[in-house]
């Protein structure tokens, strides 16, 4: 983002051409910053000699495919996650889940577009040992992009609804896509839905209210006081989980963490315990008025350190108020 903070001469600068905008057209004022590397389509002539250049056909494909380079690079497991709605939120608890027992790298916000992926995926270091990445689509052709990117070794399929459904002619359509992310994964862990489970390939490691051939069985819930309390069948074992909501959703996105947490191996007591601490996630970077006639921006939700930098990036974006203030 040529509005970034974070631009300085160890920046490289994709140059990207949108419907709306062309990244070429911010060459100059990036210069003027201290940028000193660009990926473009053509060299603008006045820059010449001011900068150093690298021409490609496409600065998008260029980008993607730097970015599956980058995941090359990494063997340790990386999570890959679609669906219609419950990416971010699914992302986000599995994240405070396995936190304890991994070093995590995951999509900042909802970073699951053909840009966002691309950008989530450069935040891998040599550190992680665990990768949680968003994959979303809206036409058809754009999966297998992210899924060359993102290479998951295992598949969570959240939950198919209609968002984004203009972009396909039927639902089916929509699922077959969606699917090619998970075509080279291990495993894909969803509920489980026959008219998904057709255009799979690989095993799968499902959950069902109502169908006991799933891997895992949900033999009872109960909801009183603002909890729910979940008697739940995997293999020749019934556990108990205490989730501190009631809503269908949060708990169809809690099932999808502890199916992805016993795959991995965490204790049950783990599970039981870890689970019964979920929270509702908030909205990120939220603006809200302030005192005094300030501008308070709100993203206590999150402090790694890819969320640090986007903050900070949004913060230097506020050309209101001249006096910026940050607390830690």
């Amino acid at each position: 983002d040529s509005r970034s903070l974070q631009n300085n001469q160890n920046t490289l600068f994709f140059a990207l051409v949108g419907p709306n905008n062309d990244g070429h057209n911010y060459i100059a004022e990036l210069i003027e910053k201290g940028v000193r590397n660009f990926v473009v389509t053509q060299i603008p002539t006045q820059f010449i000699d001011k900068a150093c250049f690298l021409v490609v056909a496409n600065t998008l494909l260029a980008l993607q495919h730097y970015a599956a380079h980058h995941r090359s690079k990494f063997k340790f497991p990386v999570i890959g996650l679609t669906g219609s709605n419950g990416k971010t939120i699914v992302k986000e608890w599995l994240n405070f889940l396995l936190s304890p027992d991994y070093s995590v790298v995951r999509s900042p916000k909802s970073f699951n577009s053909q840009v966002g992926v691309p950008l989530s995926i450069f935040g891998i270091n040599e550190n992680h040992t665990l990768g949680i990445f968003e994959a979303g689509i809206s036409l058809k052709g754009e999966m297998q992009h992210l899924a060359d990117i993102i290479q998951p070794n295992i598949g969570i399929f959240t939950h198919l609804g209609n968002a984004h459904q203009e972009g396909f002619t039927t639902v089916e359509e929509k699922i077959i896509e969606k699917c090619q992310l998970f075509s080279k994964a291990e495993i894909l862990i969803l509920e489980k839905n026959d008219w998904i489970e057709k255009h799979i390939t690989i095993p799968t490691f499902t959950w069902s209210f109502e169908d006991t051939k799933a891997t895992v069985f949900i033999l009872s819930t109960v909801k009183n006081n603002l909890k729910t309390s979940l008697e739940i069948q995997f293999k020749n074992e019934i556990f108990k989980v205490s989730l501190p909501f009631t809503d269908a959703i949060s708990i169809e996105n809690a099932i999808t963490c502890i199916c992805t947490l016993l795959y991995l191996n965490i204790a049950i007591s783990t599970i039981t315990d870890r689970i019964s601490k979920l929270y509702n996630i908030e909205i990120r970077l939220q603006a809200k008025t302030g005192i005094n006639n300030c501008l308070l921006i709100d993203d206590s939700f999150s402090s790694d350190y890819q969320s640090l930098k986007m903050a900070l990036d949004f913060l230097e974006q506020q050309k209101l108020h001249q006096k910026k203030t940050i607390i830690l």
